[in-house]
């Protein structure tokens, strides 16, 4: 139960994370430009949120899973 709730908490801010970096390094909307990251710096931020929502969601989906079967 445990493991369980650590996976799906850490999931959670894994993602939170993930969606950050998607939607405000948008490199069509030009938000890093004021900080300095150029349009491919912005696509790189932009591709490793994306990621990060899919790697989080795996740890929510398997922590979720964890509970289930522990109980």
């Amino acid at each position: 139960m445990k493991l369980g709730l650590f996976l799906l908490v850490l999931g959670l801010l894994i993602a939170g994370v993930g969606i950050v970096g998607w939607v405000y390094a948008d490199p069509d909307v030009y938000f890093w430009t004021g900080t300095g990251l150029s349009y491919d710096d912005a696509r790189v931020v932009d591709a490793l949120g994306a990621g990060l929502m899919v790697i989080g969601g795996g740890f929510i989906i398997g922590g979720l899973v964890r509970m289930i079967v522990k109980r």
